[in-house]
């Protein structure tokens, strides 16, 4: 838009609008007031924008500054205002003024959309008044279609109670009502239904989403062995990642780190490292892939097989450079300084240079592993000069003592 703006085209007090929600997410809020009041005609749309930027910033008093300097100047809230103002309430923490401010709607003759009502009802549930979000629900299908994600969102709440039987009457109802074209539905069926443990239903959603597509994509598949990985139904889990080898068009190592996963978990380390190898060979793994294996290594202490993991990183990861995250270079140095091993940390300091990532950090976890090992080592101090690796405080006082003065 900006290039629009430069060139003297004037802004629709709907372009107006965006730009202040695109403004507030790429530079902040500071940078969307500063636009809002650089607009020399200020819309209640763009008003409308502001509240809802605060909201999402969760700058509650800012937000309701604003709304009682809209009141002042006679600007008629519409439906957008008051939504924005609810969701700013919700955001807030302050689900309880969600209700009055719903009355307030009503008695001005304003119209509520669903997103009003799942508001409404959202605020109930967070106050822990099921029984008031019912009544709503309840009034709402009197006059009104109701929207899947009403019903998707009772479900939730029941499930976190334990109430579900009212969770599988609430999917089924979301299952009457949803457009049977739109996947994030039948997603959310799966998701439900999996974490009420209903496995009857989920694997009959399963079924009626596979006869509805004629293509299932990586994504039905990826919710759905995410749902059977939840429920523990490693036979389904097998049976349907075979399903998805034998007929995906687009290699998706999300799935299979799915499956991996579970094999990890059922301690299952051959099948596990199979996969892997596998895939290595493809050029199909990510990051995930090498986290879970070097995580799952070091949960058995098995330090060996953990640093073989980064080793192949290189091979596992092709398209792009990888380094392992602060956490778990620090597990691997924790080990190595507690059990004294200093060929350990030397290899594993080895594999980082290799990694392109060898650091001032860990050149401190490898003189603690020395001189917990009683040892010296003076040679340390030219590598980390060859290694051109800034020197400060900390890294001064370990060399001090590990080259042995």
């Amino acid at each position: 838009m900006d290039w629009m703006e430069s060139r003297g085209a004037k802004l629709t007090p709907g372009h107006q609008a965006l730009r202040l929600g695109l403004v507030s997410k790429v530079h902040g809020i500071q940078a969307a007031e500063e636009y809002f009041w650089s607009l020399p005609d200020k819309s209640k749309k763009t008003y409308s924008s502001l509240l809802n930027c605060y909201g999402e910033h969760r700058m509650a008093s800012k937000g309701l500054e604003l709304y009682e300097k809209m009141k002042v100047m006679d600007i008629v809230p519409n439906t957008l205002l008051y939504n924005n103002l609810m969701t700013l309430y919700q955001k807030a923490g302050q689900p309880e003024k969600i209700p009055s401010t719903f009355e307030e709607m009503r008695e001005s003759g304003i119209s509520a959309n669903n997103f009003t009502y799942l508001i409404l009802i959202e605020s109930y549930v967070t106050m822990n008044d099921l029984e008031a979000a019912e009544n709503v629900l309840e009034e709402l299908q009197k006059v009104a279609p109701v929207h899947w994600s009403l019903y998707t969102m009772m479900a939730n709440n029941y499930i976190k109670q334990e109430l579900f039987g009212k969770a599988e009457v609430a999917l089924k109802k979301a299952e009457e009502v949803m457009d049977k074209a739109e996947l994030l539905s039948w997603h959310f069926l799966i998701s439900l239904y999996a974490r009420s443990g209903n496995s009857t239903e989920l694997k009959r959603i399963w079924e009626s989403l596979k006869s509805t597509f004629k293509k299932c994509s990586n994504k039905n598949y990826l919710v759905m062995l995410e749902a059977l990985s939840m429920i523990d139904d490693f036979e389904s889990l097998q049976q349907i990642f075979q399903e998805w080898e034998s007929s995906n068009e687009h290699y998706d190592m999300r799935i299979t780190n799915v499956m991996i996963k579970a094999y990890l978990d059922k301690g299952m380390i051959h099948e596990a490292e199979a996969i892997r190898q596998s895939t290595m060979s493809q050029g199909h793994c990510n990051g995930r892939t090498v986290y879970m294996f070097a995580e799952f290594y070091l949960d058995k202490s098995d330090v060996t097989a953990a640093l073989e993991i980064l080793r192949d990183a290189k091979k596992m990861l092709t398209a792009h450079k990888w380094v392992p995250s602060e956490k778990l270079t620090s597990r691997f140095l924790k080990h190595y300084e507690e059990s004294k091993d200093v060929d350990g940390v030397e290899s594993f300091c080895e594999c980082l240079r290799k990694l392109d990532c060898l650091d001032a950090e860990a050149y401190e976890g490898m003189m603690r592993t020395y001189i917990a090992a009683g040892r010296t080592n003076p040679s340390i101090a030219q590598r980390i000069k060859d290694d051109g690796i800034h020197v400060g405080p900390e890294t001064t006082k370990l060399l001090e003592h590990v080259s042995g003065n």
